[in-house]
């Protein structure tokens, strides 16, 4: 601790020492054809930890002792400038006129390289550079995780139905890997997690994910996705790669407005009218998103940007109606006339399969404080908030049960749709300073986040209580959970003349974790008479318990260090390693080696190979909770109460799970880079990451013939048991691409015109055995008992492998001429495949009749690609006012329905919730205003 605190203090005394800085380069940054000032332009000095922004008028200045500096320049969508000059008495006027060129986007990047100015294709990595400012102006989506789905093919998010609390924050995977495989950074700092645990039977079941909807899109400037293994550069999690997310720092003000709705039609009643055209008109999703921006310099060189978004997204829905029996049998009378004898329909009866509601909103800050001797301090965080609704599975008269019918029908007469209220509150706050000390960068910060989820029940029911109550409770809260990080870095750099030059770089990170569970009320929960064989708890959403509930942490211990050494201008070879250390589970070193080699001023070959972890996340390792699952049984979903139990509980040791341990992971990336004239642009990269003891959540071990199992099951009111284990080995393997080609025309060149054609493959795979059968990590115990197949079956194994598209394509063409704009896209999803955990493909006495067909079938099902087109235009109505209107997926594009009469579930899902592309919400129409001061 003693050498922490002379680090401090050095960094003090830098920050408050005189400095000496006369002269100054200053001047003015327009555009080439037009020449508008263009304010938030970057301007930084290499080798130095300095630079500013560009104010509203496209001035900027920067103070500096006289000497010879090299200068870059860069504005989103304009092609990066680079001049030296020779700084002397009295300082220097220097003035950038920039030419537009957004295919290029080279601005310096802050992942894959800790070397000072280099940027995208410089760096020995791919990474990608999204303008998410220029990207919202002309598209619909207006969340983050929508927005990279569409521009990022590496990039995938689905919205998730009847899936608890994953029905309020998308899950995001890089590479086709988990969402707690992908390290989130901000401004170049670690983003904490969710305290969600994806518990359902939806894709990326058992993972933790950042919300990256927490982020407002408004705030964002631009976000860096760096597709390759940095877990020696930057820690745990970032096996498939990092998501850094630069916020905005420039002057003056933004401001956005945007409405939109799904206008679409959908196959409703596809079941009660098989074979006949049963579409309905829908509208609804009625989203409404406002946000503001503003920027200001403080002092020279300093800037506070501070931003304000809401978003206000309604449901939508695209069940289909119920065929099964809504009432008991009435002697003498069939169901259909006893619902028309109440004045209803089953429309009344219908669920909502769909997106949530969410209304949310947040502020963030970014700002920078130049201090004396050439050091800064910075600070951003940001607060948000939001609350969504969503339903679960209807609870129809007939499933009611009998001892509690007389009690619940006086309430509920008709049964109940049960919903899920979520209240997220996501808070974050970064500090610190930087700056130069002799010839080392210095950086010292402290990043503290945390994500409280709350989870509420209305319009439901605990049948106990209603047992011997004939007026119960219908509301519940049902508890919460909460995940905090802090994380201290220090990061030192230096470059050194050594052949072409080497960077060095080095530092250390203290980090706490902490996950607590917070137990519902006692009726959300409780058994109120044991003696009958009804299920406890709130219906569709138990509350947590209070033997679950309490607070968890850790702490993680770090060192790195980091070289990139330039053999000679067309040569850069890179290494790293980093050791780290564990309370919980022990320590691990990784190591990271790279190459790029210039062929010619536009072409280059690049190479790397490392190895990565990830640490059990907390909220796999505590989490303990009794949800509501529907398990497929004779051609329909049957409830079933299913614990989550940690890897220290009784049950787990019964059964022999063993304690979780760390992921590793080894992996390799090989490609180019193609640029020529600045026109045209070609990336092309292939990897292979092979990880080992991936964890999972296991399926469902229900107590059989084990008296303890039974007994420990019933304490925690649930009916089988699962838990998060080290199961399987898996190997992804891919090939990503990007071609880019821009072009000017007319007399004037003022028509312009950019294509971007980019594309994912992806293979992930479950390592096999010899008999091609996946090889799974399992307890003695359990292959003893013949259990193997309720620890990782078919399902779990297409979630890994083929639940997501396979591939993805996009094409992209964006033109502009004068004040009008439009943009055409084109995503071409790949194909999905759902395969039945109970079913053998070879053995035809497993299959199931269909009620579609009349044959007998599998409940396995591929879904072909489909494309979704996008279309917007826009015209500048003012100097500073931009009108947009779009749609997306224009063509109302929906994925395959369900073909098998077991998916469709007496009629309800129409579309598959247990696979996803794109969702299933069809054409949605929008309109956004776009004001710039």
């Amino acid at each position: 601790m003693q050498g922490i605190y002379r680090i401090v203090l050095v960094l003090l005394l830098a920050a408050l020492s005189p400095a000496a800085l006369a002269q100054a380069i200053h001047g003015r940054i327009t555009d080439a054809t037009t020449g508008a000032a263009l304010p938030g332009s970057s301007v930084s000095i290499e080798g130095r930890s300095v630079g500013t922004v560009a104010n509203a008028e496209g001035d900027y200045s920067l103070s500096l002792p006289a000497g010879r500096y090299t200068v870059n320049v860069s504005s989103v969508g304009y092609t990066r400038q680079r001049r030296t000059v020779e700084v002397a008495r009295g300082g220097v006027l220097l003035n950038f006129s920039l030419q537009e060129d957004a295919t290029s986007l080279d601005e310096v990047v802050f992942v894959g390289t800790r070397a000072v100015g280099r940027t995208r294709l410089e760096t020995a990595v791919p990474v990608d550079v999204i303008p998410i400012t220029q990207v919202t102006n002309t598209v619909g989506q207006v969340d983050l995780n929508q927005i990279l789905t569409y521009v990022a093919p590496s990039f995938q998010s689905s919205r998730q139905a009847i899936s608890d609390g994953t029905d309020h924050v998308d899950p995001a995977q890089l590479r086709g890997l988990g969402p707690d495989q992908v390290l989130v950074l901000i401004n170049g700092k670690r983003r904490h997690q969710s305290a969600l645990v994806n518990v359902n039977g939806t894709v990326n079941r058992g993972t933790v994910g950042t919300d990256l909807n927490a982020i407002p899109a408004t705030a964002v400037d631009r976000i860096e996705i760096l597709r390759d293994g940095a877990a020696a550069q930057y820690g745990s999690d970032a096996i498939a790669g990092v998501i850094n997310i630069v916020l905005k720092k420039q002057t003056g003000l933004t401001a956005n407005l945007s409405y939109g709705q799904y206008l679409t039609r959908y196959d409703k009643n596809y079941v009660l009218n098989y074979g006949r055209d049963t579409q309905v008109s829908v509208q609804d999703g009625q989203t409404v998103q406002a946000g503001l921006n503003y920027g200001f310099k403080i002092g020279e060189k300093g800037y506070l940007n501070l931003t304000g978004e809401i978003v206000s997204r309604g449901p939508t829905n695209r069940t289909g109606t119920y065929t099964g029996q809504v009432f008991p049998t009435v002697t003498g009378q069939t169901d259909d006339q006893v619902i028309a004898g109440k004045g209803l329909t089953r429309e009344a009866f219908d669920m909502r399969i769909g997106n949530s509601k969410v209304v949310g909103g947040g502020v963030v800050a970014n700002a920078l404080l130049p201090l004396s001797g050439g050091f800064e301090a910075y600070a951003f965080g940001g607060y948000n908030r939001k609350q969504g609704n969503a339903a679960g599975f209807y609870r129809y008269p007939t499933g009611v049960p009998v001892a509690v019918r007389t009690n619940v029908f006086s309430v509920y007469p008709n049964g109940f749709l049960p919903e899920i209220n979520s209240d997220v509150t996501d808070v974050s706050a970064v500090v610190g300073v930087r700056g130069k000390a002799g010839s080392w960068n210095l950086d010292l910060s402290n990043t503290f986040g945390q994500n409280v989820f709350d989870f509420g029940v209305d319009n439901s029911v605990n049948y106990t209580q209603a047992l011997g109550m004939a007026t119960f409770q219908r509301k519940f809260d049902a508890g919460g959970l909460t995940f905090s990080q802090n994380t201290v870095n220090f990061d030192a750099s230096k470059r050194y003349p050594v052949l072409a030059g080497l960077n060095v770089a080095a530092g250390a990170e203290l980090r706490l974790d902490r996950f607590s569970i917070r137990a519902g009320e006692e009726a959300s929960y409780k058994n109120y008479n044991t003696a009958a064989s009804i299920i406890a708890g709130a219906q569709v959403f138990g509350g947590f318990l209070p033997a679950n509930a309490g607070t968890h942490s850790r702490n993680s211990k770090a060192v790195y260090i980091d070289l990139e050494q330039e053999l000679t201008r067309a040569l850069l070879v890179t290494g790293a390693l980093r050791f780290e250390n564990y309370s919980d589970f022990g320590s691990t070193l990784n190591y990271k080696f790279s190459a790029r080699y210039k062929i010619t001023n536009g072409i280059a070959l690049r190479a790397s190979t490392s190895t990565g972890f990830r640490a059990p996340s907390m909220q796999q390792r505590f989490y303990a909770k009794t949800n509501t699952i529907f398990v497929p049984q004779n051609g329909q979903l049957v409830p079933v109460e299913s614990g989550t139990f940690t890897n220290e509980s009784e049950p787990a040791r019964i059964l022999g799970i063993p304690k979780l341990r760390q992921e590793t992971s080894v992996s390799y990336t090989v490609g180019g880079t193609v640029q020529l004239a600045r026109a045209f642009e070609l990336t092309l990269d292939a990897y292979q990451i092979d990880i080992k003891d991936r964890i999972v959540l296991t399926n469902n071990f229900s107590g059989n013939k084990n008296a303890d199992l039974t007994a420990q099951l019933a304490a925690a009111n649930a009916q089988t048991a699962n838990f998060f284990a080290n199961a399987i080995d898996t190997r992804s393997r891919g090939i990503e691409s990007v071609l880019t080609w821009n072009t000017r025309f007319g007399s004037k060149g003022n028509h312009s015109l950019r294509v971007v054609l980019a594309g994912a493959f992806v293979n992930n795979s479950v390592v096999k055995d010899s008999a091609n059968l996946p090889r799974i990590k399992a307890s003695e115990v359990l292959i003893k008992t013949g259990q193997v197949g309720a620890y990782f079956n078919r399902e779990d194994q297409s979630r890994i492998e083929v639940a997501n598209p396979r591939n993805k394509i996009s094409l992209m063409a964006s033109y502009k001429v004068g004040k009008l704009g439009l943009m055409l896209r084109a995503v071409r999803f790949g194909e999905v495949v759902y395969l039945d955990p109970s079913t053998n493909p070879a053995n035809p006495d497993s299959w199931t009749v269909n009620a579609l067909t009349g044959k007998k079938e599998t409940l396995d099902q591929t879904f072909s690609p489909k494309i979704s087109t996008d279309v917007t235009v826009s015209y500048d109505l003012l100097s500073r006012l931009n009108l947009a209107v779009g749609a997306n997926n224009l063509f109302d594009v929906y994925p395959d329905k369900n073909a098998h009469s077991g998916n469709v579930s007496l009629g309800r899902f129409v579309y598959s919730r247990r696979v996803q592309q794109f969702g299933f919400n069809g054409r949605y129409v929008f309109a956004r205003l776009n004001y710039t001061l």
